[in-house]
Protein backbone atom coordinates (compact mmCIF):
# COMPACT_ATOMS: atom_id res chain seq x y z
CA UNK A 1 0.00 0.00 0.00
CA UNK A 2 1.03 3.83 -0.78
CA UNK A 3 0.06 6.66 0.09
CA UNK A 4 -3.65 5.58 -0.35
CA UNK A 5 -3.29 3.45 -3.47
CA UNK A 6 -2.14 -0.29 -3.96
CA UNK A 7 0.07 -0.06 -7.01
CA UNK A 8 -0.03 -3.75 -7.26
CA UNK A 9 -3.52 -3.42 -8.71
CA UNK A 10 -2.27 -0.68 -11.35
CA UNK A 11 -1.80 -2.35 -14.31
CA UNK A 12 0.52 -0.90 -17.20
CA UNK A 13 2.87 -2.10 -20.17
CA UNK A 14 6.37 -2.21 -18.52
CA UNK A 15 8.95 -0.07 -21.04
CA UNK A 16 12.11 1.18 -20.65
CA UNK A 17 12.52 5.33 -20.47
CA UNK A 18 14.38 8.31 -19.76
CA UNK A 19 13.31 11.06 -17.55
CA UNK A 20 15.28 14.32 -18.15
CA UNK A 21 15.79 16.64 -14.71
CA UNK A 22 15.24 15.39 -11.26
CA UNK A 23 13.64 18.31 -9.29
CA UNK A 24 10.54 18.49 -7.97
CA UNK A 25 8.63 17.32 -11.29
CA UNK A 26 11.12 14.76 -12.91
CA UNK A 27 11.90 13.15 -9.50
CA UNK A 28 8.50 12.47 -8.74
CA UNK A 29 7.99 11.41 -11.62
CA UNK A 30 10.94 9.06 -12.18
CA UNK A 31 10.04 7.43 -8.69
CA UNK A 32 6.68 6.74 -9.45
CA UNK A 33 6.98 5.10 -13.04
CA UNK A 34 9.42 3.32 -11.08
CA UNK A 35 6.95 1.82 -8.47
CA UNK A 36 4.19 1.81 -11.65
CA UNK A 37 6.87 -0.99 -13.26
CA UNK A 38 8.87 0.59 -15.39
CA UNK A 39 12.35 0.56 -15.74
CA UNK A 40 13.84 4.37 -15.30
CA UNK A 41 17.03 6.22 -16.05
CA UNK A 42 16.78 9.86 -14.85
CA UNK A 43 19.22 12.39 -16.42
CA UNK A 44 20.82 15.19 -14.08
CA UNK A 45 23.14 17.59 -15.59
CA UNK A 46 23.60 19.12 -12.37
CA UNK A 47 27.02 17.41 -10.51
CA UNK A 48 25.61 18.43 -6.39
CA UNK A 49 22.72 16.93 -7.18
CA UNK A 50 23.55 13.66 -9.17
CA UNK A 51 25.97 13.26 -6.63
CA UNK A 52 23.58 13.09 -3.97
CA UNK A 53 21.24 10.95 -5.87
CA UNK A 54 23.65 8.49 -6.59
CA UNK A 55 24.63 8.21 -2.79
CA UNK A 56 20.85 7.81 -2.35
CA UNK A 57 20.03 11.21 -0.79
CA UNK A 58 16.79 12.76 -1.91
CA UNK A 59 18.04 16.32 -2.84
CA UNK A 60 14.65 17.72 -1.79
CA UNK A 61 11.77 17.96 0.49
CA UNK A 62 8.86 15.74 -0.55
CA UNK A 63 6.97 13.08 1.45
CA UNK A 64 6.76 9.94 0.07
CA UNK A 65 10.37 10.15 -2.81
CA UNK A 66 12.91 8.84 -0.03
CA UNK A 67 11.25 5.35 0.08
CA UNK A 68 10.61 4.69 -3.69
CA UNK A 69 14.04 5.91 -4.17
CA UNK A 70 15.78 3.82 -2.03
CA UNK A 71 13.60 0.92 -3.07
CA UNK A 72 13.81 0.97 -6.60
CA UNK A 73 17.35 2.29 -6.77
CA UNK A 74 18.56 -1.08 -5.20
CA UNK A 75 16.33 -3.38 -7.52
CA UNK A 76 18.13 -1.42 -10.52
CA UNK A 77 14.65 -0.27 -12.01
CA UNK A 78 15.57 3.60 -11.23
CA UNK A 79 19.05 5.05 -11.64
CA UNK A 80 20.50 8.29 -12.46
CA UNK A 81 23.61 9.48 -15.02
CA UNK A 82 24.00 12.55 -16.58
CA UNK A 83 25.90 10.85 -19.99
CA UNK A 84 22.80 11.27 -22.32
CA UNK A 85 24.41 7.82 -24.69
CA UNK A 86 24.39 5.86 -21.84
CA UNK A 87 20.96 6.82 -20.56
CA UNK A 88 19.33 7.05 -24.50
CA UNK A 89 20.56 2.84 -24.89
CA UNK A 90 17.43 0.93 -25.74
CA UNK A 91 15.34 4.45 -25.07
CA UNK A 92 11.91 5.05 -27.28
CA UNK A 93 10.45 7.38 -24.67
CA UNK A 94 11.75 10.46 -23.07
CA UNK A 95 9.82 12.32 -20.48
CA UNK A 96 11.53 16.32 -20.76
CA UNK A 97 10.98 17.38 -16.93
CA UNK A 98 13.17 20.60 -17.37
CA UNK A 99 12.62 24.00 -15.90
CA UNK A 100 10.75 26.93 -17.76
CA UNK A 101 11.64 30.03 -15.14
CA UNK A 102 9.79 33.56 -16.07
CA UNK A 103 11.84 35.67 -18.18
CA UNK A 104 11.27 39.51 -16.68
CA UNK A 105 8.29 39.88 -19.38
CA UNK A 106 6.83 37.17 -18.11
CA UNK A 107 7.49 34.87 -20.96
CA UNK A 108 9.01 31.33 -20.02
CA UNK A 109 12.01 31.02 -20.52
CA UNK A 110 12.25 27.65 -23.16
CA UNK A 111 16.35 27.30 -23.28
CA UNK A 112 16.67 24.17 -20.94
CA UNK A 113 13.87 22.71 -22.91
CA UNK A 114 15.44 23.16 -26.12
CA UNK A 115 18.80 22.12 -24.96
CA UNK A 116 17.48 19.05 -23.39
CA UNK A 117 15.72 18.02 -26.57
CA UNK A 118 18.32 18.24 -28.83
CA UNK A 119 20.74 16.34 -26.64
CA UNK A 120 18.42 13.34 -26.32
CA UNK A 121 17.71 13.30 -30.08
CA UNK A 122 21.53 13.63 -30.83
CA UNK A 123 22.04 10.84 -29.16
CA UNK A 124 19.11 8.42 -30.37
CA UNK A 125 19.46 5.46 -32.87
CA UNK A 126 15.83 4.75 -33.19
CA UNK A 127 13.24 6.92 -33.93
CA UNK A 128 12.08 9.05 -30.49
CA UNK A 129 9.27 10.44 -28.66
CA UNK A 130 9.61 13.49 -26.47
CA UNK A 131 7.22 13.96 -23.47
CA UNK A 132 7.32 17.43 -22.53
CA UNK A 133 5.99 17.56 -18.74
CA UNK A 134 7.37 20.81 -18.45
CA UNK A 135 4.89 23.88 -18.22
CA UNK A 136 5.01 25.61 -21.49
CA UNK A 137 3.23 28.12 -23.99
CA UNK A 138 0.78 26.78 -26.70
CA UNK A 139 2.54 25.59 -29.56
CA UNK A 140 6.00 24.50 -28.02
CA UNK A 141 5.49 21.55 -28.98
CA UNK A 142 5.53 22.26 -32.28
CA UNK A 143 8.23 24.37 -32.20
CA UNK A 144 10.49 21.46 -30.41
CA UNK A 145 9.46 19.39 -32.76
CA UNK A 146 11.15 21.06 -35.45
CA UNK A 147 14.03 21.93 -33.19
CA UNK A 148 14.53 18.58 -32.38
CA UNK A 149 13.97 17.20 -36.00
CA UNK A 150 17.36 19.52 -36.89
CA UNK A 151 19.76 17.34 -34.29
CA UNK A 152 18.74 13.93 -35.23
CA UNK A 153 20.93 11.49 -36.58
CA UNK A 154 19.54 10.19 -40.41
CA UNK A 155 16.72 8.08 -40.36
CA UNK A 156 15.35 8.80 -37.45
CA UNK A 157 11.85 10.18 -36.57
CA UNK A 158 11.65 12.82 -33.39
CA UNK A 159 7.63 13.10 -32.32
CA UNK A 160 7.01 15.68 -29.71
CA UNK A 161 3.45 15.24 -26.76
CA UNK A 162 2.35 17.39 -24.17
CA UNK A 163 1.45 15.64 -21.18
CA UNK A 164 0.99 18.38 -17.98
CA UNK A 165 1.89 17.40 -14.84
CA UNK A 166 -0.96 18.45 -12.05
CA UNK A 167 1.58 17.89 -8.93
CA UNK A 168 0.96 19.43 -5.54
CA UNK A 169 4.58 20.20 -3.72
CA UNK A 170 4.52 18.44 -0.54
CA UNK A 171 1.90 15.98 -2.25
CA UNK A 172 3.38 15.07 -5.12
CA UNK A 173 3.38 11.62 -4.66
CA UNK A 174 -0.06 11.25 -3.53
CA UNK A 175 -1.11 13.38 -7.08
CA UNK A 176 0.54 11.18 -8.97
CA UNK A 177 -1.21 7.87 -7.69
CA UNK A 178 -4.43 9.86 -7.21
CA UNK A 179 -4.79 11.90 -10.35
CA UNK A 180 -7.89 13.44 -11.29
CA UNK A 181 -6.58 13.80 -15.06
CA UNK A 182 -4.12 12.51 -17.03
CA UNK A 183 -3.68 14.93 -20.42
CA UNK A 184 -2.04 13.75 -23.64
CA UNK A 185 -1.83 16.35 -26.21
CA UNK A 186 -0.33 14.29 -29.34
CA UNK A 187 -0.82 14.90 -33.10
CA UNK A 188 0.34 11.49 -33.90
CA UNK A 189 -2.11 8.71 -33.23
CA UNK A 190 -0.01 5.76 -34.01
CA UNK A 191 2.56 6.97 -31.07
CA UNK A 192 -0.33 7.68 -29.15
CA UNK A 193 -0.26 4.21 -27.18
CA UNK A 194 3.50 5.17 -26.16
CA UNK A 195 2.25 7.83 -23.57
CA UNK A 196 -1.37 6.13 -23.02
CA UNK A 197 1.05 2.85 -21.74
CA UNK A 198 2.98 5.01 -19.54
CA UNK A 199 -0.44 5.03 -16.86
CA UNK A 200 -2.65 2.33 -15.66
CA UNK A 201 -5.67 2.44 -17.70
CA UNK A 202 -7.95 2.97 -15.59
CA UNK A 203 -6.80 6.61 -14.39
CA UNK A 204 -8.88 9.46 -16.16
CA UNK A 205 -7.80 10.28 -19.14
CA UNK A 206 -8.05 13.20 -21.92
CA UNK A 207 -6.23 12.63 -25.15
CA UNK A 208 -6.63 16.26 -27.60
CA UNK A 209 -4.21 18.02 -29.42
CA UNK A 210 -0.66 19.53 -28.02
CA UNK A 211 -1.79 23.05 -28.08
CA UNK A 212 -5.16 22.53 -26.07
CA UNK A 213 -3.12 20.02 -23.83
CA UNK A 214 -0.35 22.91 -23.36
CA UNK A 215 -3.40 25.30 -22.25
CA UNK A 216 -5.05 23.14 -20.10
CA UNK A 217 -2.05 23.96 -17.54
CA UNK A 218 -2.03 27.15 -17.96
CA UNK A 219 -5.57 27.78 -17.71
CA UNK A 220 -5.62 25.59 -14.81
CA UNK A 221 -3.19 26.77 -12.39
CA UNK A 222 -4.40 30.81 -13.43
CA UNK A 223 -8.00 30.03 -12.68
CA UNK A 224 -6.43 28.56 -9.02
CA UNK A 225 -5.10 31.59 -8.72
CA UNK A 226 -7.95 33.80 -9.41
CA UNK A 227 -9.57 32.22 -7.09
CA UNK A 228 -6.88 32.72 -4.07
CA UNK A 229 -6.74 36.66 -5.07
CA UNK A 230 -10.88 36.25 -4.65
CA UNK A 231 -10.22 35.00 -1.38
CA UNK A 232 -8.39 37.16 -0.92
CA UNK A 233 -10.19 40.41 -2.17
CA UNK A 234 -13.19 39.24 -0.08
CA UNK A 235 -11.21 38.73 3.21
CA UNK A 236 -9.87 42.82 2.60
CA UNK A 237 -13.81 43.41 2.54
CA UNK A 238 -14.50 41.47 6.03
CA UNK A 239 -11.77 43.33 7.74
CA UNK A 240 -13.64 46.19 7.25
CA UNK A 241 -17.05 45.20 7.65
CA UNK A 242 -15.75 43.36 10.78
CA UNK A 243 -17.22 39.97 9.12
CA UNK A 244 -15.18 36.52 9.47
CA UNK A 245 -13.85 35.74 6.06
CA UNK A 246 -13.17 32.16 7.37
CA UNK A 247 -17.02 31.87 7.98
CA UNK A 248 -17.94 33.37 4.52
CA UNK A 249 -15.55 31.80 2.85
CA UNK A 250 -16.73 28.53 4.15
CA UNK A 251 -20.42 29.32 3.22
CA UNK A 252 -19.13 30.35 0.01
CA UNK A 253 -16.81 26.88 -0.89
CA UNK A 254 -19.71 24.87 0.42
CA UNK A 255 -21.50 25.44 -2.89
CA UNK A 256 -20.66 22.63 -5.11
CA UNK A 257 -20.32 24.75 -7.69
CA UNK A 258 -17.76 26.65 -6.39
CA UNK A 259 -15.59 24.08 -3.75
CA UNK A 260 -13.66 25.18 -0.95
CA UNK A 261 -10.01 24.03 -2.54
CA UNK A 262 -7.87 27.17 -2.51
CA UNK A 263 -10.71 29.58 -1.16
CA UNK A 264 -8.42 30.28 1.91
CA UNK A 265 -7.02 34.03 2.32
CA UNK A 266 -3.47 34.33 3.44
CA UNK A 267 -0.44 36.61 2.39
CA UNK A 268 -0.26 36.00 -1.59
CA UNK A 269 0.47 32.28 -3.57
CA UNK A 270 4.50 32.01 -4.49
CA UNK A 271 6.13 28.63 -5.77
CA UNK A 272 7.02 27.63 -8.60
CA UNK A 273 4.33 27.15 -10.30
CA UNK A 274 1.21 29.62 -9.58
CA UNK A 275 3.12 33.15 -10.57
CA UNK A 276 5.09 31.65 -13.27
CA UNK A 277 2.01 30.07 -15.17
CA UNK A 278 -0.33 33.60 -14.44
CA UNK A 279 2.41 35.40 -15.76
CA UNK A 280 3.08 32.94 -18.80
CA UNK A 281 -1.33 32.79 -19.32
CA UNK A 282 -0.29 36.69 -19.62
CA UNK A 283 1.78 36.55 -22.09
CA UNK A 284 0.62 34.12 -24.40
CA UNK A 285 -2.54 36.42 -24.38
CA UNK A 286 -0.87 39.76 -25.04
CA UNK A 287 0.56 37.42 -28.12
CA UNK A 288 -2.66 37.46 -29.85
CA UNK A 289 -3.86 40.76 -28.67
CA UNK A 290 -5.69 39.43 -25.77
CA UNK A 291 -5.73 41.30 -22.41
CA UNK A 292 -6.69 38.84 -19.85
CA UNK A 293 -8.15 41.51 -17.28
CA UNK A 294 -9.01 38.80 -15.15
CA UNK A 295 -5.74 37.10 -15.03
CA UNK A 296 -3.94 40.33 -15.25
CA UNK A 297 -6.42 41.26 -11.88
CA UNK A 298 -5.39 38.07 -10.01
CA UNK A 299 -1.50 39.32 -10.57
CA UNK A 300 -2.35 42.56 -8.86
CA UNK A 301 -4.10 41.48 -6.02
CA UNK A 302 -1.70 39.10 -5.38
CA UNK A 303 0.97 41.69 -5.31
CA UNK A 304 -1.41 43.72 -2.87
CA UNK A 305 -1.36 40.82 -0.14
CA UNK A 306 2.46 42.00 0.76
CA UNK A 307 1.51 45.67 0.72
CA UNK A 308 -1.24 45.00 3.29
CA UNK A 309 1.07 43.44 5.63
CA UNK A 310 3.46 45.73 5.46
CA UNK A 311 0.72 48.26 5.73
CA UNK A 312 -0.70 46.10 9.23
CA UNK A 313 2.77 46.48 10.80
CA UNK A 314 3.09 50.28 10.07
CA UNK A 315 0.02 50.58 11.66
CA UNK A 316 1.37 48.39 14.65
CA UNK A 317 4.69 49.59 15.14
CA UNK A 318 5.05 53.23 12.97
CA UNK A 319 8.78 53.06 11.42
CA UNK A 320 9.82 49.75 11.07
CA UNK A 321 13.19 51.06 11.15
CA UNK A 322 15.11 49.52 13.87
CA UNK A 323 12.35 47.35 14.48
CA UNK A 324 12.93 43.40 15.55
CA UNK A 325 10.55 41.59 13.37
CA UNK A 326 10.62 37.92 13.72
CA UNK A 327 8.98 35.37 10.36
CA UNK A 328 8.43 32.12 10.84
CA UNK A 329 7.45 30.51 7.85
CA UNK A 330 9.88 31.18 4.65
CA UNK A 331 8.60 27.78 2.40
CA UNK A 332 5.40 28.97 0.43
CA UNK A 333 3.46 26.32 1.79
CA UNK A 334 3.43 23.75 4.45
CA UNK A 335 4.95 20.21 3.64
CA UNK A 336 7.56 21.77 0.86
CA UNK A 337 10.66 23.42 1.11
CA UNK A 338 10.35 25.36 -2.01
CA UNK A 339 11.14 29.60 -0.97
CA UNK A 340 10.66 29.91 -5.08
CA UNK A 341 8.56 33.52 -5.15
CA UNK A 342 7.95 32.72 -1.39
CA UNK A 343 5.85 35.55 0.41
CA UNK A 344 7.69 34.83 3.75
CA UNK A 345 10.96 35.94 1.82
CA UNK A 346 9.37 38.88 -0.24
CA UNK A 347 8.36 39.99 3.36
CA UNK A 348 12.14 39.59 4.62
CA UNK A 349 12.90 41.89 1.87
CA UNK A 350 10.91 44.34 1.98
CA UNK A 351 11.09 44.73 5.31
CA UNK A 352 15.33 44.82 5.09
CA UNK A 353 14.44 47.58 3.13
CA UNK A 354 12.77 49.41 5.80
CA UNK A 355 15.69 48.70 8.41
CA UNK A 356 13.52 46.26 10.20
CA UNK A 357 15.65 43.25 11.65
CA UNK A 358 14.46 39.97 10.56
CA UNK A 359 14.78 37.19 12.20
CA UNK A 360 13.24 34.16 10.58
CA UNK A 361 12.21 30.36 11.23
CA UNK A 362 11.44 27.58 8.85
CA UNK A 363 10.81 24.14 9.47
CA UNK A 364 12.49 22.98 6.02
CA UNK A 365 13.32 25.85 4.38
CA UNK A 366 16.93 27.54 4.28
CA UNK A 367 17.32 29.80 1.98
CA UNK A 368 20.30 31.54 1.05
CA UNK A 369 19.68 35.46 2.12
CA UNK A 370 21.42 38.18 3.25
CA UNK A 371 18.10 40.11 4.44
CA UNK A 372 17.63 38.17 7.13
CA UNK A 373 19.02 36.19 10.17
CA UNK A 374 17.72 32.09 10.02
CA UNK A 375 17.38 30.31 13.54
CA UNK A 376 16.65 26.79 14.28
CA UNK A 377 13.48 27.17 16.98
CA UNK A 378 10.55 29.34 16.65
CA UNK A 379 11.06 30.89 19.82
CA UNK A 380 14.55 32.02 19.07
CA UNK A 381 13.48 34.13 16.31
CA UNK A 382 10.85 35.97 18.32
CA UNK A 383 13.61 36.70 20.94
CA UNK A 384 13.30 40.43 21.77
CA UNK A 385 11.04 40.50 18.66
CA UNK A 386 8.82 43.98 18.64
CA UNK A 387 6.40 42.08 16.60
CA UNK A 388 5.83 38.46 15.09
CA UNK A 389 4.66 37.33 11.64
CA UNK A 390 3.54 34.20 10.84
CA UNK A 391 3.81 33.25 6.91
CA UNK A 392 3.50 29.39 6.55
CA UNK A 393 0.83 27.09 8.01
CA UNK A 394 3.06 24.67 9.36
CA UNK A 395 1.63 22.39 11.67
CA UNK A 396 4.24 23.22 14.73
CA UNK A 397 3.03 27.08 14.42
CA UNK A 398 -0.23 25.94 15.60
CA UNK A 399 1.16 24.69 18.50
CA UNK A 400 2.86 27.08 19.57
CA UNK A 401 3.50 27.98 23.43
CA UNK A 402 1.79 31.59 23.65
CA UNK A 403 2.61 32.57 26.85
CA UNK A 404 6.31 31.65 25.99
CA UNK A 405 6.06 33.87 22.94
CA UNK A 406 5.06 36.73 24.61
CA UNK A 407 7.30 36.46 27.26
CA UNK A 408 10.48 35.49 24.60
CA UNK A 409 9.29 39.09 22.50
CA UNK A 410 9.58 42.34 23.39
CA UNK A 411 6.55 43.00 22.38
CA UNK A 412 2.75 42.21 21.59
CA UNK A 413 2.30 42.45 17.81
CA UNK A 414 1.54 39.35 16.02
CA UNK A 415 0.51 39.58 12.70
CA UNK A 416 -1.16 35.59 11.92
CA UNK A 417 -0.94 35.98 7.51
CA UNK A 418 -2.41 32.06 7.30
CA UNK A 419 -4.77 32.43 10.09
CA UNK A 420 -3.24 29.89 12.40
CA UNK A 421 -3.49 31.39 15.35
CA UNK A 422 -6.83 30.33 17.37
CA UNK A 423 -8.09 33.56 18.89
CA UNK A 424 -9.85 31.70 22.18
CA UNK A 425 -6.52 29.87 23.03
CA UNK A 426 -4.85 33.70 23.03
CA UNK A 427 -7.97 35.88 24.41
CA UNK A 428 -5.79 35.78 28.12
CA UNK A 429 -2.40 36.27 26.59
CA UNK A 430 -1.33 40.35 26.25
CA UNK A 431 -1.31 39.75 22.34
CA UNK A 432 -2.75 42.08 19.74
CA UNK A 433 -3.37 39.49 16.43
CA UNK A 434 -4.16 40.88 12.88
CA UNK A 435 -5.55 37.69 11.13
CA UNK A 436 -6.16 37.64 7.46
CA UNK A 437 -9.98 38.56 6.98
CA UNK A 438 -10.96 38.91 10.42
CA UNK A 439 -10.13 42.24 11.97
CA UNK A 440 -7.90 42.64 14.94
CA UNK A 441 -8.69 40.74 18.41
CA UNK A 442 -8.68 43.78 20.86
CA UNK A 443 -11.25 46.81 20.25
CA UNK A 444 -12.70 46.61 16.45
CA UNK A 445 -14.67 48.88 14.99
CA UNK A 446 -16.17 48.35 11.22
CA UNK A 447 -17.77 50.90 9.60
CA UNK A 448 -21.19 51.02 9.54
CA UNK A 449 -22.81 49.77 6.38
CA UNK A 450 -25.03 50.39 4.71
CA UNK A 451 -26.22 53.51 5.92
CA UNK A 452 -28.75 54.18 7.86
CA UNK A 453 -30.44 56.40 5.28
CA UNK A 454 -30.53 53.89 2.92
CA UNK A 455 -33.64 52.35 5.15
CA UNK A 456 -35.29 55.55 5.42
CA UNK A 457 -37.81 57.16 2.94
CA UNK A 458 -36.70 60.65 1.68
CA UNK A 459 -40.19 62.30 2.91
CA UNK A 460 -42.57 60.33 5.31
CA UNK A 461 -45.27 58.24 3.52
CA UNK A 462 -49.02 57.97 4.92
CA UNK A 463 -49.26 54.29 6.60
CA UNK A 464 -52.71 53.05 4.65
CA UNK A 465 -54.70 50.79 7.11
CA UNK A 466 -56.01 47.49 5.56
CA UNK A 467 -59.45 46.35 7.28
Amino acid sequence: MHNGKNTQELSVRASKVCVVGAGYVGLTAAVCLAELGHTVVCVESNPQRLGRLLSGEVPIHEPGIDDLLTRHASSRRLSFTDDVEVAMDGVAVVLLCVGTPPRPDGEPDLRQLGRAATQMVAAAHSDVLLIVKSTVPPGSCEALELLAAGHAREGVNVVVASNPEFLREGQAVWDFFNPDRVVVGIDDPQMQHLVTDLYPAQWPLIVCDRRSAELVKYAANTFLAVKISFANEVAQLCEALGADSQKVLAGVGLDARIGGAFLSPGPGFGGSCLPKDLGGFIAVAQSVGQLAPLARAAQVVNGEALVGLLGKLEVALGSLSGKRIAILGLAFKPGTGDVRFSPGVGLADALAERGALVRAHDPVATPISTTMELVSDPYDAAQRADALVIMTAWPEYRELDHERLRETMSGHVVIDAVNVVSIGEVAHVDFDVYGVGRGLTTDFAPVLWPPLEWMLDAEPRPVTVTQ
